[in-house]
């Protein structure tokens, strides 16, 4: 009797604890997708951290906004390599975009998808680095971000400059989300996690988090630290923890 109890209520405890998992992945995964603001941290933007230019993709339609509001600083200076497929336009006045300012300064860029044009002396690219020149609190600093063209999918409307010590950032010593799992072992559970998220409905492989969850899961599997490359991806350390979490449902 009392061994046919315990099983009741082992398994009564294994399907409120599976189902407690559904729901909280299902709640970190509608809060990502609703959440179209990118979080980039001035060491990745700066490429103090050893990373490649921050990528912001842009959609037919749509434009994307970089916000240094969060950093407090100002922007002095902006370089636009290759204007033919895109437009480049600021919250404030800078002098360097063909117009005369009073006061010479900006704290957001807005970058916007055009037809392309035919300029003389610039080849036809489907990129282009945007470099951006800042003044405040640190002194001055020098930003690169790297500006495609990018599919019909809008994947967020908003990149923010955040401080160091800023969520989704990269700390001086960030906290290792394991510390039994090789850098692989991760890779392949978090993978694996995407496909129990998919298998559950909590995602759908034609959404925006879905493209910036595998460009995560790309830079994992390439050895880069799960800090740096959620920063990067624009996703959430929450997410990743539960994307752990989702896979350890599946077998190996």
């Amino acid at each position: 009797m009392k061994t046919l109890l315990w099983r009741r209520i082992t398994l009564i405890a294994l399907i409120s604890t599976g189902f407690g998992c559904i729901l909280s992945g299902r709640s970190v995964l509608a809060q990502e997708t609703s959440n179209l603001v990118r979080r980039v941290s001035v060491s990745v933007a700066t490429g103090q951290s050893g990373t490649s230019p921050t990528l912001i993709e842009l959609s037919p339609g749509y434009g994307v906004n970089i916000s240094f509001i969060p950093t407090g600083e100002k922007v002095e200076k902006v370089w636009f390599d290759n204007p033919s497929f895109a437009s480049l336009d600021v919250d404030g006045c800078l002098s360097g975009l063909g117009r005369e300012c009073q006061q010479n300064g900006a704290t957001v860029l807005h970058l916007r998808r055009i037809d392309r044009v035919n300029i003389p002396g610039i080849p036809k690219t489907n990129s282009t680095f945007l470099s951006v020149v800042t003044a405040g609190a640190a002194g001055r600093q020098v930003y690169v971000f790297r500006v495609a063209m990018g599919d019909k999918h809008l994947q967020y409307h908003t990149v923010e400059v955040t401080p160091k010590e800023a969520p989704y950032t990269v700390a001086s010593n960030p906290p290792r989300l394991t510390s039994v799992f090789t850098q692989y072992q991760d890779w392949q559970m978090m993978s694996r996690g995407l496909i129990v998220a998919q298998q559950q409905r909590l995602i759908q492989r034609d959404s925006p988090l879905w493209k910036r969850i595998e460009n995560f899961l790309g830079s994992v599997k390439t050895g880069e630290p799960i800090e740096v490359a959620a920063a990067k991806g624009g996703i959430s350390l929450q997410l990743v923890k539960r994307l752990q979490e989702l896979g350890k449902i599946l077998p190996v």
